[in-house]
């Protein structure tokens, strides 16, 4: 599989990611949103308000559509395909001897036991070539970086943990407040999670669109 990663992919000259971005960070907030519905639910079903089952019709479609399938699985598409991005652009700036592929800087959020790392490995050689294409080794990586993958793994893991610790081993009313206040905690982890994905996403935005003019100008 390690081999796949080293594979070169076809250019085709930097591509604009100026409106990928826009899109991917308006959907983003929308995911805000979604976690503030979310909060409202969870806090609802943890103190006894019935959750959603008392919604009326028309408030149950908005909760679905905020955080249900659409606006996750539409951000999710985004924001790979944004990685796929700048990826392709990094290279395109000159950014020579990247390990991951455009493709398996996506790819390898699919592969299991994988997922907890590689990912994470192709977002730091993201930023290294964005920050100094021509001189990308080595260079510092944000702690933006660090905080990304740590509040995307550990709570994500840490409460499935829990939800099926509670399945096994309580009572259903027990287990169905503990599930509850592990949404919770979830809904609330994930906000911090979208604020540091915004600020990474602009900040390689910045560096590439940055150095992408200069060679403009200079050519």
């Amino acid at each position: 599989m390690e081999n796949h990663s080293t594979t070169p992919e076809p250019t085709e000259g930097f591509r604009d990611p100026t409106g990928l971005m826009k899109w991917t960070r308006g959907f983003l907030y929308v995911g805000i949103v979604s976690c503030l519905l979310g909060m409202w639910s969870s806090a609802r079903d943890l103190l006894g308000g019935g959750g959603e089952a008392d919604l009326d019709i028309g408030l149950r479609v908005i909760f679905w559509i905020f955080t249900g399938l659409p606006v996750p699985l539409i951000t999710a598409v985004l924001v790979l395909t944004w990685i796929h991005r700048v990826n392709h652009n990094a290279r395109q700036l000159g950014a020579a001897g990247m390990r991951f592929t455009p493709g398996w800087a996506v790819g390898w959020h699919f592969v299991p036991i994988a997922w907890f790392w590689k990912p994470y490995q192709a977002m730091t050689e993201i930023w290294r070539a964005s920050r100094n294409p021509a001189d990308w080794r080595g260079k510092p990586v944000s702690p933006l970086l660090h905080w990304w993958w740590f509040l995307w793994i550990v709570p994500t893991w840490s409460l499935l943990i829990v939800d099926l610790a509670a399945r096994r081993n309580l009572e259903e009313t027990d287990a169905e407040n503990v599930e509850a206040a592990a949404e919770l905690v979830s809904w609330i982890l994930e906000i911090p999670l979208i604020f540091v994905l915004l600020a990474i996403i602009a900040a390689v935005h910045r560096m590439q669109t940055e150095h992408h003019r200069a060679q403009v100008a200079t050519s």
